[in-house]
Order: structure tokens, then C-alpha cells, then sequence
């Protein structure tokens, strides 16, 4: 279908803004002269003249013979239209040509329409098509890679390409190939893409095989997408035990206790011996210096329950240890946050 495409910003184009530098021109020259070639460009597209203005069109659209001078000789200094000759069943005639720019105007070609017919009407030619793909498979004949039928957007879908732009497809000239190839690749006739050879076993999935046994000659897939690989099986197939874990020490006991084997004691009973007096009668004092200042080995002072003895507030004889502050950083000095009151009546 004929169309013609107006740039985003073609009310701001150059060439439309040009208009006001005209030595003549006054408060309505701008838009006056866009509305007409645009209208211009509107009946050239839809009647496929290929940005080609007709004096007869041109006079149409001005609405009088004294604006179409007008609009003409705006639209000339402006850069819309360029005077040319054109022939009309074997006579010359007067014409415009439409400047070519696609911020401002832009128009598809007849060949371009007819292109555009021709590569559909063989992509939809199943008798062509499913010979082409029982040939190339599910791979682009360009890069090689595996394409996906039915997806129209990522560059691994799969489409047809035209080695020779312009000219209908055969099965020697019409190849399987990715989006992306097809892309880049574009419609130039003087491309340097080379098609891949015709592979020799070509890697065809299920909707490929589905497609040629409806059309054509049923084939086998020589691949599947659906299912998953199965997993090995790690069943013994030998009468040997299986090994079992070694067994992890328990919370409290020593390695020596861990892998020694069980043990009649329970890991209670082992940690309280680690703490039992010599038996030579000697009572051993393990507990740190009961001094308020003493800092023991452990993270905290004598008292605070962060010593490593578990007895807040006692000493190395589980006396009351004194209430005093003396040598105790400011940063663990206890103190007691005060409740919010919540909720007062």
C-alpha cells in the first residue's frame, strides 16, 4: 500500500523555516507554503509518481493560479522542489521533484512496493519454502548459527533471505538465515555476504519436520527440543557396603574424644572433668584476678560476664566482686535505657 512518512520535527525543518527569510514574504508564507507541498507530497505517494509533483497537481493544491505562483516560487527558494522534465506518453513535460529527505518527507518507492510484495508472496510460497528449509535446515546459511522458527523479535529468529535482491526467489536463490544476518545484510545486490555450503546433514528440530511433512516429503527430526537429559544412575550395582560418613565430633568434646569412638561419658560430663582440682590435693585457682581493673585474657573485666568465667557480678571465689568503675572504659559501662511512655491518657 502507497504511503508517505512526515518527519517528527518537520515543522521545524530547515527547510520549512527558511521560508521567512524571503525578501516578500510575510506573516503567512511559512505555513502556507509547508501545507501545500505537503499536500503535494500527500497525492504524488498515493499515486506512486516516486517524489515526482505534476504542474497539474501543483495547481490543484495551491487553489488558484496566483497562489501557485506564489507557492512555487517560495517552494523553490526554500529547497522543497527542484524543477525537471518528465515524459508522458511520449512527450516531454514540466515537473517538480520533491527533495528526498527523510526528517521532512518520506515516500516508499514503486520498486521498493513491489520488492516488498514479491519477498512475501515466495515466504509464504509453502511449495518453495519447505524445500528450502528440508536443504538448510535450522541453521543460517551466513553465520552458521541454529535459528528459531516463530520468533519474530531476538536476532536468532528465523527467516528467508533473497541472495538476489529484487528478483523473485528460487530454491537455488532463497536461503534460511537468522534476523540478525538478515539485518545487516539489507537488500544490496553488490553485498559481499557469502552464503555457508549446503550442509550435508542438515539439523532439522520437530517444527521444521512438521513443516516439511505437510508440504512435502516426511522427514525424521534429527533433534528433539522437549525433555531433559536423564541423569546417571549412582545405584551400586556390587554387594558393597556403602562408607559411611565419619562421624562429627559433638558441641563441647575434643577431637581426641571426636574420633576415639562412643564413648560411655556424656560430652557434659567430659567438659565438667576438664575443670576438676589435681588430684594431688592442690587446689589450682584457673579463675582470672578478681581486681575490678584487671582486663583478663578474655574480651571483657573481671565481673562484667564478658571474662570468659560466666559469673557476672562475681569474683575468682564467687564472692560479690566490687561495684566499682575505676579503669572501666566509658564504652562498656552498663546503663539502663528509660521506657517510653506510650499511650499516656
Amino acid at each position: 500500500m502507497p504511503w508517505l512518512k512526515q518527519g517528527d520535527a518537520a515543522a521545524n525543518h530547515p527547510i520549512v523555516l527558511s521560508a521567512v527569510e524571503m525578501d516578500d514574504a510575510d506573516d503567512r508564507i511559512l505555513n502556507e507554503c509547508f501545507g501545500f507541498v505537503a499536500r503535494c507530497a500527500t497525492q504524488a505517494a498515493a499515486y506512486e509518481q516516486d517524489y515526482i509533483i505534476s504542474v497539474g497537481t501543483a495547481k490543484l493544491m495551491a487553489g488558484s493560479l496566483g497562489r501557485y505562483h506564489e507557492l512555487i516560487k517560495a517552494a523553490k527558494f526554500c529547497g522543497y522542489l527542484t524543477e525537471t522534465r518528465i515524459t508522458v506518453d511520449g512527450e516531454e513535460r514540466k515537473a517538480f521533484k520533491l527533495v528526498e529527505d527523510n526528517d521532512l518527507f518520506h515516500m516508499i518507492l514503486k520498486a521498493e512496493r513491489e520488492w516488498n510484495n514479491q519477498r512475501k508472496k515466495d515466504t509464504r510460497n509453502n511449495e518453495l519454502t519447505w524445500r528450502v528449509r528440508a536443504r538448510d535446515g535450522d541453521a543460517c546459511r551466513y553465520c552458521g548459527k541454529s535459528v528459531a522458527w516463530g520468533d519474530t523479535k531476538s536476532g536468532r529468529g528465523a527467516t528467508y533471505d533473497h541472495t538476489n535482491p529484487g528478483k523473485a526467489g528460487t530454491v537455488d536463490t532463497l536461503v534460511v538465515c537468522c534476523r540478525e544476518c538478515n539485518g545487516r545484510r539489507q537488500d544490496d545486490p553488490e553485498s559481499t555476504w557469502k552464503t555457508l555450503q549446503v550442509p550435508a546433514e542438515p539439523i532439522i528440530g520437530p517444527a521444521t519436520a512438521a513443516f516439511i511433512a505437510k508440504h512435502g516429503t516426511p522427514i525424521e527430526p534429527t533433534y528433539t527440543r522437549t525433555g531433559a537429559t536423564p541423569a546417571t544412575s549412582t545405584t551400586a550395582t556390587d554387594n558393597t557396603h556403602p562408607v559411611e560418613p565419619p562421624t562429627q565430633a559433638a558441641p563441647g568434646t575434643d577431637e581426641a574424644t571426636a574420633h576415639s569412638g562412643p564413648s560411655s561419658e556424656s560430652p557434659a560430663h567430659t567438659a565438667q572433668a576438664k575443670h576438676q582440682p589435681a588430684a594431688t590435693g592442690s587446689r589450682t585457682n584457673t579463675r582470672p584476678n578478681p581486681d575490678p581493673g584487671h582486663r583478663s585474657p578474655g574480651s571483657g573485666f573481671v565481673g562484667t560476664g564478658r571474662d570468659g568465667t560466666g559469673l557476672e557480678g562475681k569474683g575468682s571465689e564467687g564472692q560479690e566482686a566490687p561495684h566499682s568503675t575505676q579503669g572501666k572504659p566509658k564504652n562498656q559501662t552498663k546503663r539502663r535505657r528509660r521506657p517510653r511512655n506510650r499511650g499516656r491518657n
